[in-house]
């Protein structure tokens, strides 16, 4: 039945198969039975790139999305984990999950400064590979990194249509993302689910890519297990969920489409819940955020948002990156393809989740407990990829309508 299945479908619901064991393997090691459940996470992971592995032989999208994996898992087996955010806080809640074999194990909340209230969906698969080969090290768990870039790659190169597209967006995203794909980090990986899932609720409710084969039930379920993933990847995958599901909110208005409550439901639902859980747990254990514990949050907002300097810097942080120049390309292109309202839609929609994403961040700034210079020299790049990522994919989801349409002319002119 999946072998008979158009292979852009295959390739989605082979994405969603991976999100699905992510999480699964998260809520596994709430059991005690570690051992049978991390063989049989590594077996599911096994058969889905045996899955993966065959489909690539007749999608040459799918195959260049595998190749791009292996070189990456080459890149991160093939360096230590240096960097302080990778080291102490992702693989440091990794190793505990390991050491003291309980999911939970980072909310006695030892080590504070290790952001004990981030999710654990990624150091659980670390955790388990760990268990799979039989002990720690610094090295071979970061690769479960490489495993969760994986199923947006897949989206890409399922609904972008063409080789040439799949390629731009790849190499667009290693100057964007760069060496944070492989050193540890989480914001890359972030911001591929970010642009995933808008990718899929675009095709969804705004008609974007409207000829692909895929059928509603699978882009639904597609949407629905990679945003589930996102709110598991760091706190800023919930508040970019938020935003996704206000932007789309907002462009089904404006442009007068059906909303369709209970899709939408079906698809946010299951996500919202997962970090509620997280957030409560967080809460009953005593855990809370460094930015919303450390001082007064709204003390230091009302003193930086009426003092030019702070305002100044955190504008000159996060709107002075050279990647930001994807969003005048991005509204040229808009004004060149605006008779095509699918694609206009669509562009428009990731438009506003860019600049809404962009103001969050900067309030946020405006009311952190940390040093400010500091705070910015340290993570405004990083905070801002979900930013400049999605400006990028707004350009080739553009360029990508108007070339399926050109085809699909091409194709049944006589």
């Amino acid at each position: 039945m999946f072998a008979n299945k158009p292979r852009e479908e295959q390739t989605l619901w082979l994405a969603t198969a991976l999100c699905l064991i992510f999480i699964a393997n998260q809520y596994l090691w709430l059991l005690n039975f570690t051992y049978i459940s991390s063989a049989a996470i590594g077996l599911s992971i096994l058969t889905a790139l045996f899955l993966i592995i065959r489909s690539a032989k007749a999608n040459p999208q799918v195959a260049f999305v595998l190749l791009v994996f292996c070189f990456l898992a080459i890149m991160t087996l093939g360096a230590a984990t240096t960097a302080w955010d990778a080291r102490s806080i992702w693989l440091f809640h990794a190793k505990r999950i390991y050491l003291d074999d309980h999911l939970l194990a980072q909310l006695d909340n030892y080590a504070a400064f290790s952001h004990n209230d981030y999710p654990v969906m990624l150091p659980a698969l670390s955790a388990t590979l760990a268990r799979i080969v039989g002990h720690w090290n610094e090295i071979f768990p970061k690769a479960g990194n490489v495993f969760f870039i994986l199923p947006p790659l897949l989206v890409v190169a399922a609904t972008f249509g063409t080789l040439r597209l799949t390629l731009l967006f790849v190499t667009g995203l290693f100057l964007i993302v760069g060496d944070l794909l492989t050193n540890g980090f989480m914001d890359g990986i972030l911001s591929l689910y970010i642009v995933a899932t808008m990718i899929l609720l675009s095709m969804l409710f705004l008609g974007w890519q409207a000829n692909l084969k895929a059928s509603k039930s699978t882009l639904s379920v597609a949407a629905m297990a990679h945003l589930a993933v996102l709110i598991g990847v760091k706190n800023e995958g919930t508040m970019a969920a938020v935003i996704i599901l206000f932007c789309l909110l907002l462009t089904l208005a404006i442009n007068r489409k059906r909303i369709d409550i209970s899709k939408l439901l079906l698809i946010f639902t299951p996500a919202f819940i997962m970090s509620g859980l997280w957030l409560l747990l967080c809460y009953l254990h005593g855990v809370g955020n460094d930015i919303a514990t450390s001082g007064s949050f709204m003390g230091t907002f009302t003193t930086r948002i009426t003092d030019v300097k702070s305002a100044g810097l955190i504008s000159i942080a996060l709107y002075c990156q050279k990647w930001l120049l994807f969003l005048p390309l991005a509204i040229w292109s808009i004004h060149v393809y605006r008779k095509n309202q699918q694609a206009v839609d669509a562009a428009s929609f990731l438009l506003r989740f860019g600049l809404l994403y962009s103001f969050s961040l900067f309030l946020i700034y405006l009311g952190s407990p940390h040093n400010l210079e500091w705070h910015l020299a340290t993570s405004a790049v990083r905070t801002m990829l979900p930013v400049t990522l999605t400006f990028m994919t707004c350009l080739l989801m553009l360029y990508a309508e108007n070339t399926s349409i050109s085809t699909d002319a091409t194709a049944s002119a006589p």
